[in-house]
């Protein structure tokens, strides 16, 4: 979909999506393309098995031992 075509379903500014996409392009969850001067996105396969990993591990612990983990890499 053009950032316009992905604008119609959230309640986002253009500019605002555009940050958004990039984020999301640089975690390698979606990919872009070009097509003439439009740029058209799509989830990237790959990222998105690697998302659902994560989400499927975080699920396997209980979220006490995750509150843990994360209070062990906070930065003194």
């Amino acid at each position: 979909m053009t950032p316009s075509e992905i604008a119609t379903k959230f309640d986002f500014t253009l500019p605002a999506l555009s940050t958004h996409l990039r984020i999301l392009k640089d975690a390698g969850l979606v990919v872009e393309r070009r097509e003439g001067k439009r740029r058209v996105y799509s989830l990237n396969p790959e990222g998105m098995d690697e998302l659902f990993r994560f989400v499927d591990a975080f699920w396997a612990y209980p979220l006490h031992n995750l509150k843990r983990y994360f209070k062990g890499k906070k930065k003194m």
